[in-house]
């Protein structure tokens, strides 16, 4: 008779579609997501403007 505690042997051979599928999912929403909203969206394009910090080159030549 067997125990209630025995599963049997473990797995062998793990299948990797179902984690796959859900990610491969995942993104494609993602991307479709971003699309429908850049073309539901009516404003124009701006620019973009970066600022960056001196920090480094501060440091760098107080160190001089």
């Amino acid at each position: 008779m067997r125990d209630r505690d025995d599963f049997g042997l473990p797995e062998q051979r793990a299948s990797t579609g179902l984690p796959l599928s859900i990610v491969l999912l995942s993104v494609l929403t993602i991307a479709a997501y971003l699309m429908i909203g850049d073309a539901l969206s009516n404003r124009e394009s701006r620019g973009v403007a970066v600022y960056t910090s001196n920090f480094h080159s501060n440091q760098s030549n107080a160190s001089e």
